[in-house]
């Protein structure tokens, strides 16, 4: 199409159940447009994904965080050298259509699951131990910050008239201050987002959805692939606007 191409993914860690689902909802719908230029990559990690369901037959309430990983046992954003394998359609993707937007669905655990009260904080995660709702991760090029702070404006707004969503948002954001104290986000027309440079990635916006949905079923996580398919939409149709 026409429009500035945008590249979405889904699945980096397959454990997070709501991103493909998303990602694929939004396709259908924005693939009636012709003038659209996406390229779509709903499960990037297959391997995980075979490995979560597995596990989730005789254990449907645990996180399964090892689903997390590729069947290398890595994580196949920070894959670097000659064997890219699964990371390899991203780079290719974003090479092909030079997309200066990078829409990647995430999820995180829906409920505590670390023991923070007993002095027990994994390094690394030491902000993900409790839930604090739906939250966008905006990262982007130094000279991109106008564009950027303009794209979530508009996606937040759009997100902002899922009156469940708010609800969700304001239920476990209370609980977040409550116990884990002030976070290092701004909350913007309802949603948590942490914004900030890095030139790690080539796109200079790279737009990271996080939906506490590890462990959820039915109108929990219908709620929660909504919530990435409206995420999607708006970003492509706000993109043109904001990059002109």
């Amino acid at each position: 199409g026409s429009r500035p191409a945008v590249v979405v993914t889904g699945g980096q860690h397959a454990n997070e159940t709501t991103g493909p689902v998303g990602a694929l909802r939004a396709a259908q719908l924005l693939l009636q447009d012709p003038e659209h230029h996406l390229a779509l990559i709903p499960l990037e990690n297959p391997d995980g994904y075979a490995l979560h369901r597995r596990l989730c037959r005789d254990n449907p309430r645990h996180m399964h965080h090892a689903a997390r990983y590729t069947a290398l046992g890595d994580d196949l954003e920070y894959r670097v050298g000659d064997g890219l394998y699964e990371r390899a359609a991203r780079s290719e993707a974003i090479a092909r259509t030079g997309a200066q937007l990078h829409v990647n669905l995430h999820g995180y655990p829906a409920h505590e699951w670390t023991r923070p009260f007993t002095g027990y904080l994994p390094r690394g995660f030491e902000m993900w131990t409790i839930p604090k709702g739906f939250f966008l991760i905006l990262r982007h090029h130094p000279d991109w910050v106008e564009p950027g702070m303009a794209l979530i404006e508009a996606i937040t707004r759009r997100l902002a008239r899922i009156e469940p969503l708010l609800e969700l948002n304001r239920m476990q954001l209370a609980a977040y201050g409550a116990h884990a104290g002030t976070g290092p986000f701004a909350v913007i027309n309802g949603i948590p987002c942490l914004i900030g440079p890095d030139e790690r990635h080539v796109p200079p916006l790279t737009l990271i959805t996080e939906y506490p949905d590890e462990t959820i079923y039915g109108d929990r996580f219908a709620l929660g692939h909504q919530v990435q398919m409206e995420t999607v939409l708006a970003a492509v149709e706000h993109h043109a606007g904001v990059v002109a």
